[in-house]
Formats: structure tokens, C-alpha cells, sequence
């Protein structure tokens, strides 16, 4: 029996490694003699550096550089080889701020800039930006301005042997950078951004994208996932980089396709299981490799949205871990995620076993 485990953080309460790790020790406890593979796992959100060193090992380099509100801090990438794997979050993270009005105006982007200039300094020629998790909405205009950009020529300063750099944006969203969808619209209001704001900061995105299309024939609305992590998706894309749905990238580098395809079971999940899953999430994505090979696939998640009405499409079954009503707090509470984890997966695995 061969069991493929690659759940992904539940936010605020449990890493991939954590979550991996109770439900293998519950499979290795049921299923005598049974191989349990566990990749920690992610999709350019939350967690993605985690993931990564699990899988690649490397070292992790410290830079000092500023926060999306012009602190002083510090951040850490992953180097492996001549790769490096930058989570956006480290230094523009949302959970670094107290959204609001205020917030939504200052954020910036701009201390992403110096751990890209790190990596290069470094010999890194493949350059990995994880785009999840972010408190900017200023478009990718911060980190812009730490390359020298230029608003009227769309020039930049850019560090010596650049031409030999790959820039890659690890997306787990296709929004475009402006419109209904765009990510004013659609992501402002968690950032801290009233109605009136967002209205003006999604006419400025619909003007930059027409002047950049206008002086340089780019169409940043044409290219799916501009509009990711407030718009550096776009700025990414402005410096010759280029946009990778995050999942697809993490499984190839981590091998998940290859142990799936050789699996019996996949157990996967995330914190909230809802229509944005089917986006590029990472039990959705797991659920597509383990359906191409025709391995059944079990989600185990904190809660399942009522708009998640495509999960039996994909799904042999879906389970909350939540056994009683909780507060929001007490639910993601670590302890109590681990141990309702535990619970519900002896029941999956005391049902699927026995009727298989």
C-alpha cells in the first residue's frame, strides 16, 4: 500500500510539514508495513519557502532591507545552487500589518527589491518570487522604483549580469492587473483600502496598463497573473521575468507528480476549501495529477465553503476536521487543528480500508 500525503498549510494555524506529519503517523499506524510519502507542499502563498527547503535542502541568506511600510528588518531567501527562492511575504507580508485606510496608501514593495539584488550578487540565474500572502496594493511600483525605474521611459537600473538572470513569479491566482478582477477590486478591501480608494486605485492600474501598452506594445491586462500579490505579478513581468502558476512549478521541483503516479491513495488539503481552490490551490492541483493517473484523492481541510460544489468532480470525498462549533481563534488554535487532524483521518482511514 502506497500512500501519498501533500497538504498544504492551514494559514495561521499549521505548516504543510506539521499537518503531513499527524496525518503519516496515523497511516503508519493503521496500515502496518504501509509506504507513506509526505512533501511538504505549497502554491506561492504561505509556506512555499518551507516547502521548498524540505524538498531542495540549500541555505538560507539573511538580508536587511526595509518592510511594506518602510521599516527596518530583516528577511531570508533560499539558496540552492545557482536558484533562488524568494516568498514576497517575508518582507511585504499582509500579517505584518494592521490593515487599513492609512495602510493601504503607504504599503509598498520596494524592500522586495534588495533580496532579488542579494541573489544576483549571489551568481543566482534562476530567480523564483512567490507571489501569495502580500499587504501592497501599490501595483509592483515599490519594488519598480528599487530597480531605478523610470515612469516615463519604463527604464531601470538594473544590477550587473542581469541579462543572464530567469525572474519567475510563483502565482497562485490568474487575476489580470486592473478591471472587476483586477487586484484593487478584487484584493483591496482586505488590505485595508475603502470604497473610494479602490475605485482609485484601479483607475490608476487601468492607466498604467495603457501606457506601458502604449510605449513599449506590452499588454500587462492580456497576461494572466499580473495583477497577483497587489500587482507584482506586473512589475515582475516589467523586468523580463515571467509568471508560473506556483503549484505546477513546486510539485515538478519537489517530484509529487512522479510518487502520485505510483500511489494508491493521495491525501490532501488546505485551511478553507472554496471556489478559489479550483484557482490554482493546491488540493486542486494535487487532486488533478492524482485523477490523470486515476489514483483516488481524499481532501482533509478547516472548512469547506458553500460554494465549493465542484469538489465531487474531482474528489473521491471531502472532510472538515472541525467535531464541534468553535470560535474562529479556538478552531485554528495548532494543538487542536493537529489532534482533530489525527481524529478524522483514523475515521477516513478506518472507512476507506475497511470498504476498499
Amino acid at each position: 500500500m502506497k500512500i501519498v500525503v501533500a497538504i498544504d498549510s492551514f494559514k495561521g494555524s499549521a505548516s504543510s510539514r506539521e499537518l503531513n506529519a499527524a496525518v503519516t503517523a496515523v497511516a503508519q499506524e493503521f496500515l502496518a508495513g504501509a509506504e507513506v510519502k509526505s512533501f511538504a507542499i505549497a502554491d506561492g502563498g504561505e509556506g512555499t519557502l518551507d516547502a521548498l527547503r524540505v524538498g531542495l535542502g540549500g541555505e538560507m541568506r539573511v538580508v536587511e532591507t526595509v518592510d511594506l511600510l518602510g521599516r527596518p528588518t530583516v528577511a531570508s531567501y533560499l539558496q540552492v545552487g545557482h536558484q533562488a527562492f524568494i516568498e514576497s511575504a517575508s518582507v511585504v507580508g499582509l500579517d505584518k500589518i494592521r490593515p487599513s485606510s492609512k495602510t493601504f496608501e503607504e504599503a509598498s514593495s520596494y524592500g522586495l527589491g534588495a533580496l532579488i539584488y542579494d541573489a544576483v550578487e549571489q551568481g543566482c540565474e534562476e530567480i523564483y518570487v512567490t507571489l501569495g500572502g502580500s499587504g501592497t496594493s501599490d501595483g509592483g511600483l515599490g519594488l519598480l522604483e528599487s530597480f531605478g525605474f523610470d515612469g516615463k521611459t519604463l527604464r531601470f537600473l538594473l544590477p550587473a549580469n542581469w541579462e543572464k538572470v530567469q525572474l519567475i513569479g510563483l502565482t497562485d491566482v490568474k487575476n489580470p492587473y486592473a478591471g472587476e478582477k483586477g487586484f484593487a477590486r478584487v484584493f483591496g478591501k482586505q488590505k485595508g483600502g475603502n470604497p473610494e480608494q479602490l475605485l482609485l486605485k484601479d483607475q490608476a492600474a487601468k492607466d498604467f496598463v495603457a501606457f506601458v501598452k502604449e510605449e513599449s506594445g506590452l499588454d500587462l491586462q492580456a497576461i494572466p497573473g499580473t495583477g497577483a500579490a497587489g500587482g507584482l505579478g506586473a512589475a515582475l513581468v516589467l523586468l523580463g521575468g515571467h509568471l508560473e502558476a506556483g503549484f505546477d512549478r513546486i510539485a515538478s521541483i519537489v517530484g509529487l507528480e512522479e510518487a502520485i503516479a505510483d500511489a494508491d491513495l493521495v491525501i490532501t488539503g488546505e485551511g478553507r476549501l472554496d471556489s478559489q481552490s479550483r484557482a490554482g490551490k493546491v488540493p486542486y492541483g494535487v487532486a488533478q495529477l492524482a485523477k490523470n493517473y486515476g489514483v483516488p484523492a481524499i481532501a482533509v481541510c478547516g472548512a469547506i465553503a458553500e460554494d465549493a460544489d465542484w469538489i465531487w468532480d474531482d474528489f473521491l470525498s471531502v472532510f472538515s476536521i472541525q467535531t464541534r462549533v468553535l470560535s474562529l481563534n479556538e478552531a485554528m488554535e495548532k494543538e487542536r487543528t493537529l489532534a482533530n487532524l489525527t481524529f478524522v483521518t483514523r475515521n477516513i482511514l478506518r472507512t476507506y480500508f475497511r470498504h476498499s
